[in-house]
């Protein structure tokens, strides 16, 4: 059974809105799914950069702080 949001807010949100994935997006656009499966190996141990709207959900996460 599922739960039950009936009270809840919920937001969905792309990663690459979250995070800062420009780089990445583009390497899969312009060279393909291989050279961006490489450049993820190669690079699973980056921390990963703010993108556009990790503000916005930092700022809804202290929202919880509130209640």
């Amino acid at each position: 059974m599922p739960p039950d949001l009936t009270d809840t807010l919920v937001i969905g949100i792309s990663s690459r809105a979250l995070f800062d994935l420009e780089k990445e997006n583009r390497i899969f656009e312009e060279d393909g799914l291989e050279a961006y499966a490489d450049f993820q190996k190669d690079n699973e141990a980056r921390i990963l950069e703010p993108g556009t709207a990790f503000r916005l959900i930092e700022a809804f996460l202290k929202l919880n702080e509130k209640l």
